[in-house]
């Protein structure tokens, strides 16, 4: 069981890290990223998803993870403050992690 949730997370990770480079706009000269920067982002998506996922008190499947240059944008919906709370923490306990916006509403 518990290496088919870990197919499952790797799974959802390629599929963010595919969904995110097909959803954004033609860069200006000075937002242009290097190949390194879209990597690391990358990296960092995947495991503030994999962070995430491991928590307990958290719906990960329900937030949504964008990472610009170490920024952290968390989107989505949760079923509570603290839910919403604690998502913040764990991505901001991740490394790599500059800083996160919490965007996540709160459902109800």
């Amino acid at each position: 069981m518990h290496r088919r949730f870990s197919g499952f997370l790797v799974a959802l990770a390629v599929i963010g890290m595919i969904s995110w480079g097909c959803s954004g706009k033609a860069p200006t000269e000075e937002q242009t990223r290097t190949a390194g920067d879209v990597v690391s982002d990358a990296a960092v998506t995947a495991s503030v998803k994999i962070a995430l996922a491991f928590e307990r008190g958290v719906s990960a499947l329900d937030i949504n993870v964008d990472t610009d240059r170490g920024k952290v944008t968390l989107s989505g919906e949760v079923g509570t403050e603290a839910e919403r709370q604690l998502a913040a923490k764990v991505a901001e306990d991740v490394s790599g992690v500059n800083e996160v916006v919490n965007r996540l509403d709160v459902r109800g």
